[in-house]
């Protein structure tokens, strides 16, 4: 039997559901307005600031100032406030820098340099078909001054960025060689970057170097990859010394590329929550896999290193990583400049977080002080690293747990000091031929072209 509702009471029912959610929706309104006028207290502040310095400046400061520069460094200044390594501010001309570098193209002279022990830069590679390479510049030689400025007192950062430039125009770079000072005018232009080089050593052990991960790396990988295994390849060591600051995308592709079905990274947002940004298909490369890292192999080259491992039950080989496992999100400002700021901590599909410790290699194998020295003249015939990392590729080649020949536990540290001393005879006679470019039996990428496409991955994320 159903009961009637009076018409007062329902009409008292509702007056008292009004008044929660009138209640309710004050309680909400209030407490984002307590936030907001929090918010907008904080702001003027800031802004008063800002402005009290600037009043002070533009009254009393004794010299004409450059707005623009000025805006790129409060804006470089504040994201540096955050305290985070990894969130950068990039000025407009960073900003076309870094495209160009993502895709595997630069505008500049087309020579890598090392602040060497006098001070000034070191030539360690020019590129093939670059305006360095058209003048003579060769590796081994010293810019000592940049349109005439002295470099000495400039980081390495500063010194690139002022070899970049505009295609077409000309920078004036000092060199020395033989203790003579030469000057010549370079016209900079557009050189493409080989994102991967390869060759098949003489046990059959296949060497790819990954230079960045870019737009490209993915395809030319694969194109790396068969090729090697076509010419008998029993195993795979992958170079990602140096190798920072790649993209995170193009680094999941790569091991989508060679790692069998799973997660490859997950990422943890500030509230908590923890999403998949990347999975590898079922397609995978079945050789023995060894990575190789050094103090400098970051972000992305450090996922590529752990993912291999944990996929793949591949070995590192060489010292433990920088330790940058965030994910940065780039947000483009309205004047051509932008932010990467950090958003989530970048999780493993099997390991724990390396960021702020970095990936620790099953097999260390550091660089002495003498061989850190001479690193840019070793070869792959000479370079320690890449000897004791072919060792181990040659162990899980025979069905060993990549111990070393005889699987002794003590044979790591027995092997890397042979290599050492193999390494520093080699680095004597090396010396004595410097300037000769060490990279003629490597291979390049340039007909990666031609290559399939690599495996596309399976989620979408942020950059």
């Amino acid at each position: 039997m159903k009961k009637k509702i009076s018409v007062s009471l329902a009409i008292a029912i509702a007056i008292i559901a009004m008044t929660v959610t009138f209640s309710v929706t004050m309680i909400l309104a209030m407490k984002l307005f307590d936030r907001t006028v929090s918010d907008v207290n904080e702001k003027q502040a800031m802004y008063n600031k800002l402005a009290e310095i600037d009043k002070s400046v533009r009254d009393n400061f004794y010299t004409e100032i450059n707005d623009q520069t000025l805006y790129d460094m409060i804006a470089t200044g504040y994201i540096a406030g955050l305290g985070d390594r990894n969130s950068k501010y990039y000025t407009a001309k960073q900003v076309i820098e870094r495209s160009d570098i993502a895709s595997g193209k630069l505008m500049g002279i087309g020579a890598d340099l090392i602040k060497d022990t006098s001070g000034y830069f070191k030539i360690v590679k020019i590129y093939s078909s670059s305006p360095a390479e058209a003048v003579g510049l060769t590796k081994g030689m010293l810019i000592t001054k940049l349109d005439g400025a002295d470099l000495k007192s400039l980081t390495l950062d500063s010194v690139n960025s002022l070899l970049r430039g505009e295609s077409g125009t000309t920078v004036t770079v000092t060199y020395l060689k033989d203790n003579v000072e030469t000057a010549v005018d370079i016209q900079r232009s557009v050189y493409e970057i080989p994102l991967v080089e390869y060759q098949l050593t003489e046990d059959s052990v296949g060497y790819i170097r990954i230079f960045s991960f870019a737009e490209d790396t993915a395809a030319r990988l694969d194109y790396a990859v068969n090729s090697l295994t076509n010419q008998g390849a029993t195993s795979l060591v992958f170079d990602v010394r140096d190798n920072a600051d790649g993209g995170l995308s193009a680094a999941a592709e790569c091991i989508d590329l060679l790692c069998p079905a799973g997660t490859i990274v997950s990422g943890t947002y500030r509230d908590g929550e923890t999403r998949v940004l990347y999975t590898s298909d079922e397609n995978e490369v079945t050789l023995p896999m060894v990575v190789i890292t050094n103090e400098s192999t970051s972000g992305a080259a450090e996922l590529f290193a752990v993912s291999i491992r944990d996929l793949r039950s591949g070995k590192i080989v060489g010292a433990t990583t920088a330790g940058k496992g965030t994910l940065q999100r780039t947000y483009s400002m309205s004047d051509g400049s932008a932010i990467d700021l950090t958003v989530a901590v970048l999780v493993p599909g099997k390991s724990d977080s390396f960021d702020g410790m970095g990936v620790v290699p099953d097999y260390e194998r550091v660089l002495s002080t003498e061989e850190k020295a001479i690193y840019y003249e070793f070869t792959v015939e000479d370079d320690p690293q890449i000897l004791r990392a072919q060792e181990v590729a040659l162990s899980l080649a025979a069905g060993n747990t990549g111990e070393g020949p005889a699987s002794n536990p003590d044979s790591s540290a027995v092997s890397s000091s042979t290599a050492q001393d193999t390494a520093a005879d080699s680095a004597a006679e090396v010396s004595e031929e410097e300037g000769s470019d060490s990279s003629g039996a490597e291979q390049t990428d340039s007909s990666a072209a031609e290559s399939s496409s690599a495996a596309e991955s399976s989620s979408a994320a942020e950059e």
